[in-house]
């Protein structure tokens, strides 16, 4: 697998990516919430943020984005989830990090627990106005 960072020409497949991943993760938010949020993610969630891919086969199976030590996304392609590339993903950034802080939704228990196993700590919850679910405010320190 290869890390590097995004190009414009990704971005679409990026986008689409974070769409399916998005929807099947959260399942307790209408899908609809994922759709209206493309168009921002492509033009400036992604553009603004410090991202990079994980590349198997010459295909886009994950990628993460980092907005200065807050962890803004990171998602992998669903059939590849649980093989390594989410951790892969994570330690690449956090060998460039002292610390991280992200928010990840109460309801998404998977992905919480994979932030437990990778050193983040809960520091703190709140109400994401959005969607009005509840959000975990996690961070990792080196």
């Amino acid at each position: 697998m290869e890390i590097r960072a995004l190009k414009n020409e990704d971005i679409d497949t990026v986008v689409e990516l974070w769409y399916k991943v998005s929807v099947q993760a959260h399942s307790f938010i209408s899908s609809d919430y994922w759709e209206k949020n493309k168009e921002v993610m492509a033009t400036q969630y992604l553009p603004g943020s410090e991202c990079y891919l994980a590349i198997k086969d010459e295909q886009i199976v994950g990628f993460v984005a980092m907005v200065e030590d807050y962890l803004a996304a990171i998602f992998v392609q669903t059939t590849m989830q649980g093989s390594g590339i989410g951790k892969n993903l994570l330690d690449f950034i956090k060998s460039k990090r002292e610390t991280i802080q992200l928010k990840v939704y109460k309801n998404n228990l998977r992905s919480i627990q994979f932030y437990k196993h990778q050193g983040f700590s809960v520091l703190s919850e709140s109400i994401d106005e959005s969607t009005n679910e509840v959000e975990s405010y996690m961070e990792w320190k080196k």
